[in-house]
């Protein structure tokens, strides 16, 4: 498997992604989505299954069908994840749209934060404290 590295960003290289950011995002969403329910139909139909109910060579089909489909879209998501995760960026909360990126602050290494939905970088934080400590960019320079 690939690995997988942070970078060290300054504000305008953060900000140049979130075009792409946006789109990857809402890619990640819809693979999720379909991710969530095809897991959703394969637990029904694998408790008709299971639970002794007459059972044709149809369900059992339709069964390995939904499978491979979940396969193919988890690994759809994999894949998109972890092109995300090549450009240095970390998703911090796949549902609120959350991403930081590491930048330097002085001697020390802190998060440019960005929430999707929002114009551009505007927010950053330290290390320790996450989405919750977010501060205004103009503290940071």
């Amino acid at each position: 498997m690939e690995r997988i590295r942070s970078r060290i960003f300054t504000i305008d290289e953060a900000n140049q992604l979130l075009p792409y950011l946006d789109e990857a995002l809402e890619r990640l969403a819809s693979l999720g989505r379909e991710v969530t329910g095809l897991k959703r139909e394969i637990d029904i139909l694998r408790a008709i299954a299971g639970s002794g109910a007459s059972t044709t060579n149809t369900d059992l089909s339709a069964l390995g069908d939904k499978e491979a489909s979940y396969d193919g879209a988890v690994e759809r998501f994999r894949s998109a994840l972890a092109d995300v995760s090549r450009h240095g960026c970390i998703i911090r909360d796949l549902d609120l749209g959350l991403v930081d990126f590491y930048t330097m602050s002085k001697d020390q290494i802190v998060c440019l934060c960005w929430k999707r939905g929002e114009p551009k970088i505007e927010h950053w934080h330290p290390l320790d404290e996450g989405f919750s400590g977010r501060r205004p960019i103009e503290e940071l320079r």
